[in-house]
């Protein structure tokens, strides 16, 4: 027994022995190490990108930019969204300047570069306040009001697209204008220009709607640059303008011109305030 562990105590302590614990140890760590550089290599340990800003941007400079800063991508959902630019991206996912690995995939939400199709309500025998009422929920653009005798006053009785008359059902981009024939009754009636200085182009033609008027001419200075501008766009001068005693025949049409540039409208509503204030007094005095 003695000696049998008398040659375990002379192996342990061999060249031999020590030789091979040391080669052990030294493939222990290299093997350590190795794998630590690979899972740093494979996870990016300790790099991260910023993630650009992708919504509005067209899809194809969106796909170029995504591509330069060495991501990739998957196109989610194709939508339909009049506040966007045709083909622009609506969302993204990550969020935009978020910290993310390289190579890491954005999820994109992107805007139809087709129009979007709907069936064509039936607007005949409607007044013209609940046609401008159910055009909006349509997405449909009241266009211009022409006025027939007819003893169905302010009532639609033809509905009018692209010059030809329009009936219930029939396919139309959403977003299309459609003009209105209506009753004038049995009398010229008339109305007066309201003021529609501030007012958006939307706002502004509803206004005109209630009061039996049409939008002509729609003008927007250098300002207005894309169809956020154009939205955003408020009125800064019309024709003819604001009046509390002149008025106009029902359908009459009023030019309106549009910007975005706040000082310009701030003083232009103040001109406008001024001008009916100068009016009213001048006809007290008459």
């Amino acid at each position: 027994m003695k000696d049998k562990l008398y040659k375990l105590f002379k192996f342990l302590i061999s060249k031999v022995f020590l030789f091979n614990c040391l080669g052990a140890l030294v493939l222990v760590v290299i093997v350590v190490v190795g794998i630590n550089i690979y899972l740093k290599i494979y996870t990016q340990h300790g790099t991260s990108v910023t993630v650009p800003t992708l919504v509005g941007m067209k899809s194809e400079d969106a796909i170029e930019l995504i591509k330069e800063g060495g991501f990739d991508y998957v196109i989610l959902d194709t939508v339909f969204d009049d506040k966007v630019d045709k083909g622009a991206i609506v969302e993204q996912t990550p969020e935009p300047e978020a910290l993310v690995k390289k190579g890491r995939k954005l999820y994109l939400v992107v805007n139809s570069k087709d129009d979007e199709m709907i069936s064509m309500p039936q607007f005949v025998g409607y007044s013209i306040r609940q046609v401008n009422s159910l055009a909006e929920s349509y997405g449909l653009i009241v266009g211009n009001l022409r006025y027939v005798p007819d003893i169905a006053a302010n009532v639609v009785i033809r509905q009018v697209y692209d010059g030809d008359e329009i009936t219930a059902g029939t396919k139309i981009k959403k977003g299309s204008k459609i003009d209105l024939i209506l009753g004038l009754g049995l009398s010229d009636k008339t109305t007066l220009v309201p003021s529609l200085i501030g007012l958006t182009y939307k706002k502004a033609s509803n206004t005109l709607l209630d009061l039996f008027l049409n939008t002509g001419a729609v003008n927007y200075d250098q300002t207005v640059i894309n169809r956020k501008d154009s939205l955003n766009a408020k009125v800064y001068k019309q024709s003819p303008n604001y009046s509390t005693i002149n008025e106009v025949n029902l359908g009459y049409n009023v030019d309106i011109w549009l910007t975005v540039d706040e000082s310009l409208i701030e003083a232009k509503v103040l001109e406008a305030e001024e001008n009916a204030e100068n009016a009213e007094n001048d006809n007290e005095t008459e």
